[in-house]
């Protein structure tokens, strides 16, 4: 078995056995290895690896588009889950205004983490990352979920955006497939008065909009802090995650990794002070010649991409994992060293009604690493790694 030191991204996510599951290594007071950061891999019908497929991705979708709202990017004029997984489907108009909704995956994960009907929902343990908290109605995460076109033409063909919908393909045996230029994004926005709180040293809301993306929902402002993006170019999917560098804790637990775009290739967690700051995340030259020629805002200079996944399992034979320090471990279930995108989403399905099953369900709060478990499944058919399926109606 390889050594940490081997891998792209040298860090490892260790956790300490605990009764009554204890080893002697354990007790012996040295951490058991039983996951690894995922790093970049390859990606079908490129040479690019995919930390740059997935920067190359990026630009593309945080390009302008125009229009009346000159700071509205690409992926914003994309369907939302609300758009997609309804009973009358609609491809939304470039202008449409901004709807969040509450984190469908980690209300699943953690039901008592919030109220679905509820937009920006408090995180359940905000003093994981310090986020403040109190009454306030802003002292909260909102979401968005966006589909590009080939993905809300190939769910919306197939009737998979309704529950009968799903049930019927299920009496066919329909094999969910999405089309290998299909791309999600889903992104994570706080009140921008409550980053001013989380994050003093932002100092102004003026400077808070030269280093954030921003935007307006129900007339309340908020910033971007956090990105996850997922492309079928790969079977499993290409998957990738982004933070703005101001967000605590940002490299805490498993690291930072960026073979790509970052000048500082790797950064290890800072084991001495949790909820840190990890600094800019200065950019390569290629990268920022990329990023000029698209013409995209400066404020994307200051998000960073925190690694990027191909496989459920390293090289070694151990899991890999991945998480978000804003995604997973405050809107969701609060753990990034135990996150897997690739596992986590390739429980996605459905059974006979239509809907996601209660063992698959069941399975979300242990953050599920590794391989599948198909036992898991029976009985369901895969909606192809792509959560949505949740909001059937």
């Amino acid at each position: 078995m390889r050594t940490c030191l081997q891998c792209l991204c040298p860090v490892a996510a260790t956790l300490l056995a605990t009764a009554p599951f204890q080893t002697a290594a354990a007790l012996a007071g040295n951490p058991i290895v039983v996951a690894v950061p995922a790093r970049a891999g390859a990606v079908t019908g490129t040479r690019q690896n995919s930390d740059e497929f997935i920067w190359r991705l990026f630009i593309q979708f945080v390009s302008p588009v125009g229009g009346r709202d000159p700071s509205r990017v690409v992926f914003e004029t994309w369907a939302s889950d609300n758009d997609t997984f309804s009973k009358q489907p609609v491809w939304p108009q470039p202008d449409q205004p901004k709807r969040f909704q509450a984190s469908r995956l980690g209300l699943a994960a953690s039901p008592d983490n919030g109220i679905i009907d509820v937009a920006c929902n408090p995180p359940k343990v905000p003093g994981l990352a310090s986020f403040p908290h109190g009454d306030s109605d802003e002292l909260c995460i909102a979401e968005e979920v966006r589909r590009n076109r080939p993905m809300f033409d190939y769910i919306v063909g197939n009737q998979l955006n309704t529950r009968a919908g799903l049930a019927a393909a299920y009496a066919r045996s329909f094999d969910v497939q999405m089309p290998t230029n299909a791309v999600a994004v889903k992104g994570d926005w706080i009140p921008v008065q409550t980053l001013l709180k989380w994050i003093p040293q932002i100092g102004s809301l003026d400077n808070l909009r030269t280093l954030y993306h921003t935007g307006t929902s129900g007339g309340v402002e908020y910033g971007l802090v956090s990105l996850h993006v997922s492309s079928r170019q790969n079977t499993n999917w290409v998957w990738g995650t982004f933070e703005h560098e101001l967000t605590p804790g940002r490299c805490d637990d498993i690291g930072c990794c960026d073979s790509f775009g970052a000048t500082r290739k790797t950064v290890r967690p800072n084991n001495k002070q949790i909820n840190s700051q990890y600094g800019r995340c200065h950019k390569t030259a290629k990268l920022k010649a990329m990023m000029k020629s698209a013409g995209i805002s400066p404020v994307w200079d200051h998000y960073c991409l925190k690694s990027t996944q191909v496989d459920y399992m390293d090289p070694s034979g151990l899991p890999s994992v991945l998480g978000n320090s804003v995604i997973e471990r405050l809107a969701g279930n609060g753990t990034v060293a135990a996150s897997s995108c690739i596992t986590c989403h390739s429980y996605a399905s459905f059974d006979a009604s239509g809907t996601t099953s209660s063992n698959v369900v069941g399975i979300l709060p242990y953050n599920p690493t590794g391989r599948p478990i198909p036992d898991i499944m029976k009985g369901s058919l895969r909606f192809d790694f792509m959560w949505g399926v949740l909001g059937a109606p």
